[in-house]
């Protein structure tokens, strides 16, 4: 198979897992108790669509690591160290964030649907816990690294409308940071960071063969 028609499918891939981002982001804000979600987690853990909902997001990070890969190989020729460090740096953080979709779809509800275990996350154990808060830092540094590198590979490239990489920048600092202040931040940031994605995966798919 041409490397052309891979990295078309790795522009279909963004533009798929960018939408599914953002339909994460709406049905997150519609179908789950998000204002008594932060008094008590496992309301929003407990509800029927918690695990469909976290699927779809699950699935759009794997298909964007793809997409990456595919604007990556794109413009690995010109962009030197800097663009090789935001393209590992950002496939980390999505590595990271597909694990933290994991735990809420896998282990989430088994901890929240026990009374003994469920204290971890009514009593907020688990959120002030060191692990998790290592984890979060972790990831939160590695987006920070890796989008602003990644992203200005993208804005001093000639392949890539210079305002995809505005977008995507601006969306994934909200999607990684947002949830420390509010959640409707972070969901902006994924709807805004989905725009951006869009734009790249069209540049993608409509090159010459």
């Amino acid at each position: 198979m041409k490397l052309s028609n891979l990295q078309k499918f790795g522009g279909v891939s963004l533009i798929v897992g960018s939408l599914c981002l953002t339909a994460y982001s709406a049905f997150f804000f519609m179908l789950l108790p998000i204002g008594k979600v932060r008094q008590d987690m496992t309301l929003g853990i407990l509800n029927p669509n918690w695990t469909w909902i976290g699927m779809t997001a699950l699935f759009g990070v794997v298909l964007m690591m793809f997409g990456f890969t595919a604007v990556y190989s794109k413009l690995f020729k010109e962009s030197g160290a800097l663009g090789f460090f935001g393209y590992i740096f950002v496939e980390i953080a999505y590595l990271l964030q597909a694990c933290k979709v994991t735990w809420e779809v896998c282990l989430y509800p088994v901890i929240a649907r026990n009374q003994s275990s469920a204290l971890l996350f009514k009593e907020s154990i688990l959120k002030h816990s060191f692990a998790f808060i290592a984890f979060r830092s972790v990831a939160s540094l590695s987006i920070l690294l890796g989008i602003v590198l990644f992203c200005v590979m993208l804005i001093r490239s000639k392949e890539f409308p210079k305002s995809a990489g505005i977008l995507i920048f601006i969306g994934a600092l909200l999607y990684g940071f947002g949830p420390m202040l509010t959640i409707s931040m972070a969901m902006g940031g994924i709807i805004i960071l989905s725009i951006g994605c869009f734009q790249v995966g069209l540049k993608l798919i409509n090159q010459p063969e």
